[in-house]
């Protein structure tokens, strides 16, 4: 049996008893599920607990689903929303995806196998927003005490091999400088003398057009980008990766594997 404090927590909001019962006992058995009979006690437990999914019903007393989920959105928009809606009601659920506040919204009465596979590729979205998230988190981080301790080589490989990301740093002609002990894990490589000096294309399948693709999701924000790399057994290896870049080169890659294979 699943450790209850392992599972994807995920908040089911209606104003009949009845309704939040047939949710719980349906999600129970693979989510930690809690239940809320009005918005206030949802957006209480929000501020409480680490949600993935909130379900709520369109209409309730008070403040409706779609202006919760609203709020939420607000909030933490990381956090993936279902509206339940009657047929009446559909104008105002496709209202709210238009306007980016719900994922999906299912009928009521919903298919126990619709909803089950809506939440599971909703808790996967989200899992892969709160990785990326993550990662920047840490590239920022990374980023700023390479800065920090640029000028003491020692001190800087110390650090970079205590990250848990995966890193590659590169010389002004792309070619490998240094990849920290995770990298070289992941890579199959026992040293870094193992790929010092090597074109950064050598070990990881970048050429112009996916530079080009890459430094375009840099410059607007985006994290990461799927990327294939070789190993020294010569087999490759599919990361989530994210390339930096500095007077139009590649300065540097921020990897690891994709996350449901960490």
């Amino acid at each position: 049996m699943v450790d209850k404090k392992a599972k994807t927590t995920i908040l089911c909001v209606d104003d009949e008893q009845d309704i939040l019962d047939s949710l719980h006992d349906t999600l129970m058995d693979t989510y930690n599920v809690r239940t809320a009979g009005k918005a206030s006690d949802a957006l209480r437990i929000l501020g409480e607990e680490e949600i993935s999914v909130v379900i709520s019903d369109q209409r309730m007393p008070v403040m409706t689903g779609s202006e919760l989920l609203a709020e939420i959105n607000k909030i933490k928009p990381q956090i993936k929303k279902i509206l339940l809606t009657g047929y009446s009601d559909i104008n105002a659920a496709i209202d709210a995806i238009n306007k980016g506040s719900v994922n999906r919204y299912l009928h009521k009465p919903w298919d126990d196998k619709a909803l089950i596979e809506t939440i599971e590729h909703l808790v996967s979205s989200y899992n892969d927003d709160m990785f990326a998230d993550r990662m920047l988190a840490e590239s920022k981080n990374i980023k700023a005490k390479i800065e920090q301790w640029k000028h003491h080589v020692e001190s800087s490989d110390r650090f970079l091999d205590s990250c848990k990301m995966s890193i590659c740093v590169l010389d002004k002609a792309e070619k490998i400088e240094y990849i920290n002990k995770k990298g070289l894990e992941i890579l199959k490589h026992s040293s870094v003398n193992d790929v010092k000096g090597r074109p950064v294309n050598d070990v990881f399948m970048v050429d112009d057009t996916s530079k080009k693709t890459f430094q375009a999701l840099y410059e607007q924000g985006v994290v990461y980008n799927l990327l294939q790399a070789r190993r020294s057994d010569g087999t490759t290896v599919q990361l989530q990766a994210s390339l930096t870049f500095s007077e139009g080169s590649v300065s540097g890659v921020f990897f690891n594997m994709p996350s449901g294979l960490l």
